[in-house]
C-alpha cells in the first residue's frame, strides 16, 4: 500500500519511536547485566547462601611442585528460567495512514505504547528483585510523619546493611515510592545544614521518576517512581558490582535489531536533534492487515525475564 504516513508501517520505525519513549524511562536497566539467550533455554546460577563462601581461597604463586589452587562456587544452584512476552498492539485505518494528520495520531498511539510497556517492564522488575532480595533488619521511621521521622538516620543504617564480610556489594542507589521520595526532598530543604538543602536543591526529574544525591558516604542517588514500587517500600541496589541479577532477553531477528536508533534533542547540534543508538533488550514489533476489517496492526513487545542470583547484592525493607 503506499499513503502519507505507511512509513509508520516499517518495522525500524516503529522500533525507534516505541524505544524513544521507553528507554529514557527504565529505571532499572543501566543497573542489571544484559544477556541476549538468543532464542535458546535460559540457565543460571544462584548463590543459596547470604554468609561468607566458606570455600573461599588465597592465590598461590605457581611452582614446579605446586599447582594454583581451585575454585569451588559455594553453594550454587542451577535454576531455569523462561521468558516473558508481554506487549501490546494497535490498529490503524486507512484514514490515519492516508491522511496527514493522522501521523500525529499513530505518534501519540506509539509513545503511549512506550510509556505503557516501560511501566510495565519496571514494575516487573521491581518485583522480581524485592521479592528474590534480601530484609535489611533495619527499624526504619514514618517519612509522613514530620516531628518523629529520621529519614537519614534511616537512608544509613538501611545502605549500611548491604555491608557484609566476603560479599563486594556497597548501595549506589536506593529506590522509593514518589510521595516518599517527596517527604525526603521536605526533610532535606527544610535542613538546617547547607549540604542537605542543597541535594534537595539539586535533584533532578524525568518522566519516570526524580533523582537526587544524599550526602553520605558512598553517595547514593535516591530514585522516587510514580509506579511499580509500594508506598512505604524500600529498595537498594549496587551499580557497580552488578551480579545479584540478570536481565535475559531475545532479539528475534525476524521481529527486531540488535541496536535500536531514535532522534533526541540536542540544542547544540546544526540541526537541534542528534541520533542516540542503544543496544535492544528484547524489544520487537511486527504488523500485519486484517482483512476482514481493512486495518492494519501494530503489535509491540518485549521478550525478556528478569532473575536474582544472589539475594545479598539486594536489600529492602519496608516502613518508612
Amino acid at each position: 500500500m503506499s499513503g502519507a504516513n505507511e512509513r509508520f508501517l516499517n518495522t525500524d520505525v516503529i522500533l525507534s519511536e516505541v524505544m524513544r519513549t521507553m528507554e529514557p524511562d527504565m529505571v532499572f536497566m543501566p543497573l542489571i547485566p544484559k544477556v541476549d539467550s538468543q532464542g535458546q533455554p535460559i540457565k543460571y546460577g544462584v548463590k543459596t547462601s547470604k554468609s561468607a563462601d566458606t570455600k573461599k581461597q588465597s592465590p598461590r604463586i605457581q611452582t614446579a611442585s605446586a599447582k594454583f589452587p581451585e575454585v569451588h562456587l559455594s553453594r550454587m544452584t542451577q535454576e531455569a528460567a523462561l521468558l516473558n512476552k508481554e506487549g501490546f498492539s494497535i490498529r490503524l485505518d486507512e484514514d490515519s495512514l492516508n491522511l496527514p494528520a493522522g501521523a500525529d495520531m499513530i505518534m501519540d498511539g506509539l509513545q503511549t505504547l512506550g510509556q505503557w510497556i516501560a511501566e510495565s517492564v519496571n514494575t516487573n522488575m521491581y518485583s522480581t528483585l524485592d521479592s528474590g532480595g534480601t530484609d535489611s533488619g533495619a527499624t526504619l521511621t514514618d517519612w509522613g510523619t514530620i516531628a518523629e521521622a529520621t529519614p537519614l538516620t534511616d537512608l544509613r543504617a538501611f545502605k549500611n546493611a548491604m555491608k557484609r564480610e566476603g560479599k563486594p556489594y556497597r548501595m549506589t542507589d536506593i529506590f522509593v515510592e514518589m510521595t516518599n521520595f517527596n517527604e525526603l526532598e521536605e526533610y532535606l530543604a527544610n535542613s538546617e545544614y547547607p549540604a542537605y538543602r542543597d541535594a534537595a536543591i539539586n535533584g533532578v526529574a524525568t518522566g519516570a521518576s526524580s533523582t537526587m544525591t544524599v550526602p553520605m558516604e558512598g553517595k547514593p542517588l535516591i530514585h522516587g517512581l510514580h509506579s511499580g514500587i509500594t508506598h512505604g517500600d524500600i529498595m537498594g541496589l549496587d551499580g557497580i558490582h552488578k551480579n545479584a541479577s540478570t536481565l535475559f532477553f531475545w532479539n528475534n531477528p525476524k521481529y527486531t535489531r540488535p541496536t535500536i536508533s531514535y532522534q533526541v534533542a540536542n540544542p547544540s547540534s546544526p540541526n537541534g536533534v542528534e541520533t542516540k543508538t542503544v543496544d535492544n533488550f528484547g524489544l520487537s514489533a511486527h504488523q500485519f492487515f486484517d482483512d476482514e476489517k481493512h486495518e492494519h496492526v501494530i503489535q509491540v513487545w518485549v521478550d525478556y525475564v528478569v532473575v536474582v542470583k544472589d539475594a545479598y547484592g539486594i536489600i529492602t525493607e519496608n516502613g518508612i
